[in-house]
């Protein structure tokens, strides 16, 4: 916790970082969605354990970018491994972890078409709702160990305060949202250990994207997005408003090495 004298600023947040079980396979994913490597590092076990509070375990870090712009993705490999992987795709609704990546596409049908030449495969549900700030389309992508990235695309002026990148197949990575039952104590934490504040909210109440989450209770949804800015990378925060009960949390198990 900070004293009254201590105020945490974060200046700018690169991105999402994942726990890979190959590199190379998020490396060639992520390749679909425009982003290079611009480094990898290797960590001895003591320095790994230092970071992450693993025991035992070297790592090897890459680091992803949006050609551009200062923001990417951070791949962590961990050895030895895992089996354990932190999100299974039969159970879209699981909470109280980061779950998505989210990238604007100007053209979601193009861009899905595009990255699935790549040998990744979005799923066949795709979203179409309507919220007080326009109507926008979803699709989801669940790639390796778990990863899932959402293309979302609507008006173009809409856009133009949410991405740094609007003018190639897909932006930077646009922010890192996952479904929480509370989010007020993820709010707080945000706010008092990194100086994080609400910057856009919004909610949604539809059948067809309760399909791509794969619920059958329907969803009534509210989101908080906490950064920086909204053409920067951010946390969504986000409550499906489910019942009581019908979603399973696995903050117990989301912490290194567990991959995902």
């Amino acid at each position: 916790m900070t004293s009254p004298s201590q105020t945490p600023k974060t200046l700018r947040i690169h991105g999402p970082i994942i726990s890979s079980s190959d590199v190379e396979r998020h490396i060639a994913l992520f390749a679909a969605f425009g982003l290079e490597e611009i480094g990898r590092l290797e960590r001895t076990a003591p320095e790994t354990s230092e970071i992450w509070g693993t025991q035992d375990q070297e790592s090897l870090e890459v680091t992803l970018q949006t050609p551009g712009t200062q923001f990417g993705v951070r791949l962590i490999q961990f050895s030895p491994g895992t089996d354990f992987q932190i999100r299974n795709p039969a159970r879209g609704s699981d909470s109280n972890a980061l779950k998505v990546i989210d990238f604007y596409a100007p053209d979601l049908d193009a861009a899905m078409a595009e990255i699935e030449k790549s040998g990744f495969r979005f799923k066949a549900e795709v979203a179409d709702y309507d919220t007080p700030e326009g109507r926008f389309r979803e699709a989801h992508l669940w790639g390796p160990d778990g990863v899932v990235c959402a293309l979302i695309s609507g008006d173009p002026d809409r856009f133009e305060s949410l991405a740094t990148v609007r003018d190639r197949l897909v932006s930077e990575p646009q922010s890192i949202s996952g479904p929480v039952q509370d989010q007020e104590p993820t709010l707080s934490f945000l706010e008092d250990v990194f100086g994080l504040t609400v910057i856009h909210r919004y909610g949604l109440d539809d059948e067809s994207f309760d399909a791509l989450v794969g619920s059958a209770d329907s969803m009534k949804l509210r989101a908080w997005n906490v950064g920086t800015k909204t053409s920067e990378p951010y946390f969504g925060i986000i409550n499906y408003g489910l019942p009581a009960g019908s979603q399973t949390s696995v903050f117990e198990t989301a912490r290194p090495p567990a991959r995902g």
